[in-house]
């Protein structure tokens, strides 16, 4: 909740004001609920941001409590205003009645003094509220540069995992076409051997027709040997 009311308040030069001599100020409070900025309509005009009855009632008891903390000595347009509320009446009956028992607590009381005291509570309001929007923005800019700072950081993250993937990609698009490439020789090794493996096996085949014919040759003599030659 908004605190020290009776400082922002204080009006210094009025003789009824106390002997503050410096305005404090005005503190936003952390915690108070910031409602969204506005948005345009489609003709380009404001349209004012929808406000939450629960935080409209806390500032406005808080507005009511600011007034009550510089209620001026002696009966003035405060307590009228709170007389007049209080009645939830707004008819001149109501006035005329709480003027003349305005009259009656004190007798200076006067439409011009009335009319004087109002003038500066409405001017205070309009002080502090004057304060509550500019702490406001204040804490919306601030919160503006925090937010673009956070999109900035992850942006930046999203941009170098987006070029890491670009990256990858290409790699993977390299290492395909090698792989490919690779296929492609693997399938005509065959071929490129074929004439030396046809070569060396044709040797086989006539190494082992010859040794047959060779060994037939052989046996064929001893044979003849063991045949015809008698001892």
């Amino acid at each position: 909740m908004l605190k020290s009311w009776k400082h922002l308040f204080v009006k210094t030069d009025d003789p009824k004001a106390g002997k503050e001599e410096a305005e404090p100020a005005f503190s936003f409070p952390a915690s108070e609920t910031i409602v969204p900025a506005a948005d345009k309509n489609d003709k380009g005009s404001f349209i004012p941001p929808p406000v939450n009855d629960t935080v409209v009632d806390e500032v406005t008891a808080v507005y009511e409590s600011g007034l009550e903390s510089i209620n001026m000595p002696g009966y003035d347009f405060y307590e009228f205003y709170k007389a007049i509320s209080s009645t939830g009446l707004s008819g001149e009956h109501t006035y005329q009645l709480a003027f003349q028992m305005a009259r009656t607590m004190d007798k200076t009381v006067t439409v011009q003094k009335l009319m004087t005291d109002a003038e500066f509570y409405i001017s205070k309001i309009n002080e502090v509220h004057g304060q509550y929007v500019s702490q406001g923005q204040v804490k919306l800019r601030s919160l503006e540069e925090k937010k673009n700072a956070d999109k900035g950081q992850l942006q930046g993250e999203i941009d170098q995992g987006a070029m890491r993937i670009s990256q990858l990609r290409a790699e993977l698009q390299q290492l395909e076409a090698a792989v490919n490439q690779k296929k492609a020789l693997l399938s005509k090794i065959d071929e490129g051997f074929q004439p030396q493996e046809k070569a060396i096996r044709e040797k086989l085949a006539a190494n082992d027709t010859a040794r047959k014919v060779s060994i037939e040759k052989l046996q064929a003599i001893r044979e003849g040997i063991s045949r015809f030659i008698k001892q």
